[in-house]
């Protein structure tokens, strides 16, 4: 398997000892160098041109090479005899692809229903194969959409016949990405989405920097979930969580090495967490790749990462400041601070005399309802993790510090209110409490690393220094970390009832229908609709009525490919104003405004407060 690679080594191999005098000596023959059982390619960082590494089976470096960026700022130049363009299948990265242009052209994608075995003659060959293929699917009478398909490997639902992909809308799209038509002009032939086509290693990073902005964001923050999709025993990647976090999104794949179909050859291609695309391959599938050689890839990767590349999760967290404590904010001089947007050094004095010092580049604001000073921040995701992590612990302490985000963003998932599209919590030592200071390097680094992860299956939550059922020590898991133990291993002995998931996963979706929100939205809508269709350019009502799901925990959220809407419940006239707010995201699915959470707030608050005739 694999490409020789580096340089040969020439020894003479004579006869056997009993035959040297009855023989001559046999002619010298080459002794290749031993085939590589892992590959990486990724993008550098520095100059953005290609790095390439092999490995044994044991680990053992075998090779590697740099080939730097054109100096126009075009793809690095490679030679026809490189690693770098050797010919591998593309395997189910096809799948990425088309989900990829089904994101950005906001094209239906209805979900493929697993229809099991229509007919009972078990040796007919495409029973046994829709059989072997639906078993990446879903069930026999379970359906499965588009984010999960892609976690899934399900090629049957991204099949563009099914999903009425045009060969020149296909083209078109493609060829007009930059990199496309030079560096992987084979990404523009719809023919090609294929497992068995042969491509380059070094295109299908062309083809990866090809994906649109957006696209790519909704394609990582789906990836996630795959490294946690173990299909067997043997298959868990381990090593590779450990070492990577949440700084790893790649679609796997598994085929075989042109001419060779009994080997099975497989890896994984997608982004670092800065963006940059990365490619890896061995012998065996995708998974078997990862919890093999896990180990290699953290080393490889992971030196890669900057300090300031961890991935930033998209979200909306608001913070009610100093909430069970009466104060007063300052200007340095002494003079009182103007109500609105705070720029600049300011001071926090309370009643008890305490003062607290800081400054804000836009992201607190200060009101004073019924003269009482309020400060209210607003961060995402993981800047907010970063900021309880430096107010409750101590980031210095790595591992112990990453198991702490993981609790934190999975406390701050289950317990925020929501409002909007921000998830809103006091900063009190009866929720969390939250730095009004910029987060730390050290911080930044902990909650970027766990980026995306949560933990599932119980509600967690954690103390300074005492443990019980479902909430953490942090005085344990120092100790934890200092006796060499890692974040997951932590995590795993201090809350055995839960699961470490990445936080989007479509796998955990489930949906136990709302039958009271769905009639309470099915009398508003059609009034909603005529006041959209006039006021609201690209509002395009679903074409069905959404099923309405109830949400345990987390944020709610709608699944665009599926016309679905998860909730907590429809309880408050905030939880009205979410459902309005979700049910518009389903209307402006197709257009550049379901992007603009701000006018889908406005937009939702008036359809619920003005109850619209």
């Amino acid at each position: 398997m694999g490409r020789e690679i580096g340089i040969r080594t020439w020894v003479a191999v004579f006869a056997g000892c009993g035959f040297a005098l009855a023989t001559p000596a046999a002619p010298a023959k080459p002794v290749a160098d031993p085939a590589p059982a892992l590959e990486i390619l990724w993008r550098a960082g520095a100059d953005g041109g290609l790095e390439w590494r092999t490995f044994s089976d044991a680990g053992k470096p075998l090779s590697s090479e740099r080939i730097p960026r054109h100096p126009t700022g075009g793809a690095a130049n490679t030679k026809p005899d490189s690693p770098f363009e050797q010919r591998v299948p593309l395997g189910s990265l096809w799948k990425l692809f088309v989900h990829l242009w089904l994101i950005e052209q906001r094209h239906p994608a209805p979900d493929y229903v697993c229809t099991g075995i229509r007919n009972q003659r078990l040796d007919s060959a495409p029973d046994r194969k829709q059989r072997e293929e639906e078993a990446y699917c879903c069930d026999p009478g379970q359906s499965v959409g588009r984010d999960l398909a892609l976690v899934r490997s399900c090629g049957m639902f991204f099949a563009p016949r099914r999903l009425g992909i045009s060969r020149e809308a296909w083209r078109a799209f493609w060829e007009a990405r930059p990199g496309v038509r030079d560096a992987a002009p084979w990404l523009a032939d719809l023919d090609a989405m294929k497992p068995e086509a042969i491509v380059s290693p070094a295109s299908i990073l062309s083809a990866l920097d090809a994906a649109p902005a957006r696209a790519r964001e909704e394609a990582i923050s789906v990836l996630l979930a795959r490294l946690f999709a173990v299909t067997g025993p043997g298959l868990e990647a381990t090593e590779l969580i450990r070492g990577m976090g949440g700084q790893l999104r790649v679609k796997t794949f598994s085929w075989h090495r042109h001419g060779l179909p009994a080997r099975r050859y497989g890896g994984g291609a997608g982004w670092l967490a800065d963006g940059r695309p990365v490619w890896f391959a061995g012998e065996g599938t995708g998974q078997q790749v990862m919890a093999r050689h896990g180990a290699r890839l953290v080393e490889t990767l992971a030196e890669t990462l900057s300090p300031d590349s961890a991935t930033a999760t998209p979200g909306c967290v608001r913070v009610n400041f100093f909430a069970r404590y009466p104060f007063d904010l300052e200007q340095p001089g002494g003079e009182s601070a103007q109500e609105g947007n705070l720029q600049g050094r300011f001071i926090a004095r309370f009643q008890s005399g305490v003062s607290i010092p800081f400054t804000s580049s836009g992201e607190l604001t200060l009101s004073r309802p019924n003269g009482q000073a309020r400060l209210e921040g607003r961060f995402g995701l993981d800047d907010y993790v970063a900021r309880v992590i430096d107010r409750e612990a101590d980031a210095k302490e790595v591992e112990a510090a990453r198991a702490l985000s993981v609790v934190i963003r999975s406390y701050l998932l289950n317990e925020a209110n929501r409002q909007g599209n921000c998830l809103v919590i006091d900063d009190s030592s009866r929720k969390q409490r939250v730095s009004i200071h910029p987060p730390s390097t050290e911080a930044h680094a902990a909650a970027g690393f766990t980026a995306g992860l949560a933990l599932q299956g119980a509600p967690v939550g954690y103390h300074g220094t005492t443990s019980s059922e479902n909430r953490m020590a942090w005085t344990d898991a120092v100790a934890a970390s200092r006796s060499g133990e890692a974040w997951d291993a932590i995590l795993r002995k201090t809350f055995p009832k839960s699961n470490l998931a990445a936080m989007n996963d479509p796998a955990g979706v489930p949906c136990q229908r709302l039958s009271e929100a769905e009639t309470w939205l099915a009398s508003r809508a059609p009034r909603w609709h005529r006041v959209l269709y006039q006021r609201l350019p690209g509002f395009d009502a679903p074409a069905a009525p959404p099923d309405i799901c109830l949400l345990s925990h987390g944020m709610p959220f709608s699944e665009q490919d599926r016309g679905r809407i998860h909730v907590r419940g429809l309880r408050s006239p905030e939880d009205r104003i979410t459902l309005a707010h979700e049910y518009l995201h389903l209307g402006l699915r197709h257009h550049p405004s379901g992007h603009d959470e701000a006018l889908i707030e406005r937009w939702a608050r008036k359809l619920v407060d003005e109850d619209l005739p």
